[in-house]
């Protein structure tokens, strides 16, 4: 059995594989688009958030709280955007949860019947998931309470939110890379981005 603190670590890496597929993704997107990008971390997580403190460092305005027994500052959420489960933005970690198996299970969720999706019969496919029972979701509100009571916030010893790598876009300067790279150091769809996304014309050396 795993006590609190290699789960909760142990949950943030999955999480943080989650977050590297996903930018990789979208790398692979920039380039069919004919954008580029870069894929990158080494910034200061809770300063990118905006837990900085500095006026002229405001991050991405998330709200955050502060606690003596906390090494840093715990961003929650921002609101009306991104609002994590847990206090302030819900009452309690029972409200959390039945608003988490909402956004699963109710409209517009992963696994309600009217979710668009791939399959011949989509609606068959979402709604296979089993719903959480009353009891299931009363332990799991046990348990995330107790963790909330224990340490102040939700999870208890890593950051409500977190931000660990980025993925920016640009526009390519095409006329930069025939001046001092060989052929073929960006793909056609570079090539031809400013004409089919913005209708002007296409410049560089690769037509």
């Amino acid at each position: 059995m795993l006590t609190i603190f290699p789960f909760e670590q142990w949950s943030l890496t999955e999480v943080t594989a989650e977050l590297s597929t996903s930018c990789y993704a979208g790398v692979l997107m920039l380039q069919a688009m004919g954008l580029g990008g870069w894929m990158f971390n080494g910034m200061d997580p809770f300063s990118v958030l905006g837990t900085s403190g500095n006026p002229a460092a405001p991050g991405l305005g998330f709200r955050f709280d502060a606690n003596e027994r906390w090494p840093y500052p715990n961003p929650t959420g921002l609101d009306g955007v991104m609002e994590g489960y847990c206090p302030p933005h819900f009452s309690d970690m029972r409200a959390a949860v039945e608003a988490l198996c909402e956004r699963k299970f109710g409209p517009g969720g992963p696994f309600h019947p009217d979710a668009p999706g791939p399959w011949k019969d989509s609606g068959k496919i979402r709604s296979a998931a089993q719903l959480h029972g009353e009891e299931f979701k009363d332990r799991v509100a046990l348990q995330a309470q107790y963790i909330f009571d224990r340490f102040g916030k939700f999870p208890g010893t890593v950051p409500s939110m977190i931000a660990t790598i980025y993925l920016q876009a640009h526009h390519l300067d095409l006329e930069f890379y025939d001046y001092f790279y060989k052929p073929g150091s960006y793909l056609r769809s570079h090539a031809h981005h400013m004409a089919r996304w913005h209708g002007t014309e296409v410049h560089g050396a690769l037509q």
